[in-house]
């Protein structure tokens, strides 16, 4: 088979060179058509997908903006004594002793991040898109993305990010599930420290250092970093409109 492919090679090239001018032009310029609209069709599709995850992102940033935007808000109305915090508390902490889950509690509902996280989920769920706090060492395990997960690479680099002074966000796609990834910083502020600060300040008020709730004061500061809101957007049915819209040429 090789012999009769080579030996058939000069007749090939000799037909060839027997074209006219003409021919020669024509052929080249289709030629060079075809190729200049592939590559046209291939850096358009890849444009368009750009731009749509772009667009992807800037919604999962609208989302988890607000529920920043909940949790400052929260705050503010926690130390600025419009929210009854006293009271709350001492609720909680008779409803948990009688064997209530603290997560049951009025209290915990108006700690700032929890308005903020339940903002956004309520939110993200109208909208079909999955929603979920990332963090390490989180009081909820189910919180705790699992050691060598996509999560867990998506919050350390986020973390080291946030240190060396980068953004407070980051997006990146998930291959193995086909899907956008947005985490956004979550920050402790001053009203945190109740629950998070150092063991023996004003919030601990019988020097235990634990919370009022019993658990551990981690010792955290204003501005520090701990966990993320993060928003999952599934990437299919952009490529199946891909694939509707868009066609091969020639086909």
């Amino acid at each position: 088979m090789l012999r009769v492919a080579v030996s058939r090679s000069p007749d090939m090239f000799k037909k060839i060179s027997a074209l006219s001018l003409p021919v020669k032009i024509i052929a080249v310029t289709v030629t060079m058509l075809v190729v200049v609209t592939a590559v046209n069709y291939i850096v358009f599709v890849r444009g368009y997908e750009r731009d749509t995850l772009a667009q992807y992102e800037q919604r999962a940033a609208a989302f988890t903006a607000v529920a920043d935007e909940a949790k400052t808000h929260a705050a503010e109305l926690m130390m600025n004594g419009s929210i009854d915090r006293d009271a709350l508390v001492k609720e909680a902490v008779d409803q948990v002793a009688k064997g209530k889950p603290y997560t049951e509690t009025r209290f915990f509902e108006t700690i700032p991040v929890v308005v903020g996280w339940t903002t956004a989920e309520k939110a993200a769920k109208r909208e079909n898109i999955e929603f979920h706090i990332q963090a390490f060492d989180a009081r909820n395990t189910k919180n705790e993305p699992e050691k060598g997960s996509f999560e867990h690479a998506l919050l350390s680099d986020l973390e080291s990010q946030l240190k060396s002074g980068g953004p407070m966000t980051l997006a990146r796609v998930n291959n193995e599930t086909n899907s956008l990834h947005y985490m956004r910083a979550i920050q402790l502020d001053q009203s945190c420290m109740m629950c998070h600060g150092k063991p023996g300040n004003e919030w601990d008020t019988d020097k235990d250092g634990k919370d009022v709730l019993g658990f551990a004061m981690e010792g955290w500061k204003p501005g520090e970093m701990h966990g993320a809101y993060e928003m999952q957007v599934g990437l299919n049915m952009l490529d199946a409109q891909i694939a509707r819209t868009f066609r091969p040429p020639l086909m």
